[in-house]
C-alpha cells in the first residue's frame, strides 16, 4: 500500500454508516485500504501528516456531488445456481400457459436432441388469468413438450414440475412412486395413486440430477456475467450457499457447484468475496471445504467458508413453508411441513459451533420460526450471539418469537425483494391476521435485533436498489412495517458485514477499513421514498479498485 497513488475523491457526500452516521464529503484511498474519510480539510491534513519518506502521487477525482456509500453486502444468495440458471430456459417473463408452451417449444428446437429441457424462475402466481394461477402438471407439460423430458422450476426453488417423458426416464409412475417418496419432500399423485409431475423440497433432486450440465465454455461465460451483475447493483460481497451434494432444487449441479466456483476463482472470474455458507448433514466437512478454499483461493482471505446451511420448512409459494394453521387459500387445509425436527437442528447447530462455525436455518412458516428460536434456545447461554447463528428468510414472526429473537442475539437475514414478487398474492394465501406478521421489519429492528439484507438470488433479483425500495414503501402491504432509507442500508452494508462477522473490515467506510464503496447519483436519504428505485449506480469499487463499470 505505501507505494500506491493515493485517490483523492471530493465534492461528493459519503454516507459512512459507522456508528456515529457520519457524514463526510472527501475520502482518500491507497491500495485496497481506505486512508481517510471526514471532510475535505481533516483528509488533506491528514494526509500531510502521514510523513511518508518519499512522496507519493495524489490523483484527484472531482464525483460532482454524487454519493458515496459503503459496499453492498448481500448475505444470502446462490452463486452456483445463479450462474448455472444462466444457461438455462428463463420463464421469468412467462405470463400464460400458452407462453410457457411457445417458450417449450423453442427450447425444444434449438436444444440438443439429447438434453433434458430445463426452465427456472417460473412464477405461476403471476399468471394474468386467474384460473391458470396454478402450478403446471405432466398434463400441461405434455401439451407444450411432449417428445423429450422437461423440467419446469418454480419461482422460489421448492417445486418443479416435468412431464410424461421425463417420469418415464425416471421409472416413476403409480406401482414405484410410494417408495421414492423422501422424508423431507413429496411427489404428488391424484385420486388415482398417478404421479401428477409436480416435485417438492428434496424430491425436486430426482428429476433435476438427470439434467445436462452446460459445457465449461458456458459456465465461464455464465460466471462473468454473474459477477458483472453484481458489480452493477453494487455488491461487492456475498454470503453464498453451496450444496455439497445434488439434494434438493440443486440437482446435479449441486455436486459440482463448490468446484466450479474454484474454478472460476482460480480463473479470476469473480470479482468479489464471498463466505460460503455449506448445505451438508456432517459439519466436518466445512473443515475440509474450508482447506480446499484456501489451496485456490491463497490466504487473503477473499474465499472462505462461513458455517452450515440448514432447511427447516419450505416456502409459501408451494404451499410447504410449515405454519401453525391452515393456508388460507389451500383446498386441502395444507399447513406445510417441518424438514428437519428441533432434535436433529440442534445436533447439527452444536457440531458446526465447537468447529467455530455460523449456522444460518432457513425458516419461513410461524411454526417453522417458533421451532428453530426454540434449537437456538437450546444452546449454552450467549453461544447463539457469539457464533452469529442466523435465521434465513424469518418471513412470518410471532411477537414472541420476535421478542426470542432479539434476546437471544440471533441475526435475522431477510429478503426485501420477497416483498416485489408475493405481494399481490401473500394476503390470500396467509390470511389478513397472518399477513400481519410477515416480513416484520420494523418490529425486527424496534425489538432489538440485527436485519441483515439479502436477496436469495437467483430466486429474487439481486439489483440492492429494488430492495431498498421494497423497504421503504413495501407496495404498501402491511405498511407499519415500512422502514427508513438509512435503516434499509444497514441492511445492506453493517448490518450484513456484521451478520458474516467481517464488520471489521467491511460494512462501514472508516479509516483502516478495506476500500469497497459504491458511488451512487442521487443519495438515497434525500429523494423521495418513492422515487429511490431510480437511484443509479455510477461505479462500484472492490478492495480499491474498480469493478464498474
Amino acid at each position: 500500500m505505501s507505494n500506491s497513488p493515493i485517490i483523492l475523491l471530493k465534492n461528493c457526500t459519503i454516507l459512512t454508516l459507522d456508528n456515529e452516521g457520519t457524514i463526510a464529503d472527501a475520502m482518500a484511498i491507497a491500495g485496497d485500504t481506505i486512508l481517510a474519510v471526514g471532510m475535505m480539510d481533516q483528509v488533506q491534513t491528514k494526509l500531510q501528516e502521514r510523513g511518508d519518506s518519499s512522496p507519493i502521487a495524489i490523483i484527484e477525482e472531482d464525483l460532482n456531488g454524487a454519493c458515496i456509500v459503503p459496499g453492498f453486502v448481500d448475505v444470502h444468495m446462490h452463486p452456483g445456481l445463479y450462474i448455472y440458471f444462466r444457461t438455462q430456459l428463463d420463464l421469468s417473463g412467462v405470463r400464460s400457459y400458452a407462453a410457457l408452451a411457445r417458450a417449450l417449444q423453442v427450447e425444444d428446437e434449438q436444444r440438443p436432441s439429447d438434453e433434458w429441457i430445463l426452465g427456472v424462475d417460473l412464477m405461476e402466481d403471476l399468471f394474468t388469468d386467474p384460473e391458470e394461477r396454478v402450478f403446471p402438471t405432466r398434463v400441461e407439460l405434455d401439451t407444450a413438450c411432449p417428445n423429450r423430458p422437461a423440467v419446469v422450476v418454480r419461482h422460489d426453488g421448492h417445486i418443479c414440475g416435468v412431464n410424461s417423458k421425463a417420469l418415464e426416464s425416471m421409472n416413476i409412475d403409480a406401482t414405484t412412486v410410494n417408495g421414492l417418496q423422501t422424508r423431507t419432500g413429496e411427489i404428488r399423485v391424484d385420486a388415482n395413486g398417478e404421479p401428477t409431475g409436480v416435485f417438492t423440497e428434496t424430491a425436486t433432486g430426482y428429476p433435476l440430477e438427470r439434467v445436462s450440465m452446460p459445457g465449461m465454455d458456458r459456465l465461464k461465460e455464465a460466471g462473468r456475467r454473474f459477477s458483472r451483475e453484481l458489480a452493477s447493483f453494487g455488491i461487492t460481497t456475498v454470503g453464498g450457499v453451496f450444496q455439497l451434494g445434488a439434494e434438493g432444487i440443486a440437482g446435479q449441479a449441486g455436486a459440482v457447484e463448490i468446484p466450479m466456483m474454484e474454478m472460476l476463482i482460480k480463473e479470476n472470474i469473480i470479482d468479489q468475496d464471498i463466505v460460503f455458507y455449506i448445505v451438508t448433514d456432517k459439519p466436518k466437512q466445512l473443515k475440509r471445504a474450508g482447506n480446499q478454499l484456501q489451496k485456490v483461493a491463497g490466504e487473503g482471505g477473499r474465499f472462505v467458508v462461513g458455517g452450515i446451511k440448514l432447511y427447516s420448512d419450505g416456502s409459501f409459494g408451494a404451499r410447504t413453508a410449515a405454519m401453525f394453521e391452515p393456508y388460507a387459500d389451500s383446498p386441502t387445509s395444507e399447513c406445510g411441513f417441518m424438514v428437519r425436527d428441533k432434535e436433529t437442528l440442534l445436533d447439527l447447530v452444536k457440531e458446526a459451533g465447537e468447529l467455530g462455525y455460523q449456522a444460518i436455518v432457513h425458516a419461513i412458516g410461524d411454526k417453522a420460526n417458533r421451532v428453530v428460536v426454540d434449537m437456538y434456545k437450546e444452546l449454552p447461554p450467549g453461544e447463539a450471539r457469539e457464533r452469529r447463528h442466523r435465521i434465513e428468510h424469518a418471513s412470518t414472526l410471532s411477537r414472541d418469537t420476535v421478542d426470542d429473537i432479539a434476546s437471544l442475539g440471533i441475526i435475522v437475514a431477510t429478503q426485501p425483494a420477497f416483498i416485489n414478487s408475493e405481494y399481490t398474492w401473500l394476503e390470500k394465501r396467509l390470511g389478513p391476521e397472518r399477513v400481519k406478521q410477515t416480513y416484520a421489519f420494523k418490529s425486527i429492528i424496534d425489538a432489538g435485533a440485527v436485519l441483515a439484507g439479502a436477496s436469495d438470488a437467483p430466486v429474487e433479483s439481486a439489483n440492492v436498489i429494488e430492495a431498498l425500495q421494497a423497504c421503504v414503501t413495501r407496495h404498501d402491504l402491511v405498511p407499519e412495517e415500512t422502514i427508513t432509507p438509512e435503516e434499509a442500508l444497514r441492511m445492506f452494508t453493517w448490518n450484513a458485514a456484521y451478520a458474516i462477522r467481517q464488520e471489521n473490515v467491511k460494512g462501514s467506510i472508516e479509516e483502516g477499513k478495506l476500500a469497497d464503496f459504491v458511488i451512487l447519483d442521487n443519495n438515497p436519504l434525500l429523494v423521495p421514498p418513492s422515487s429511490i428505485e431510480m437511484i443509479k449506480v455510477l461505479a462500484t469499487y472492490h478492495r480499491g479498485s474498480k469493478i464498474f463499470p
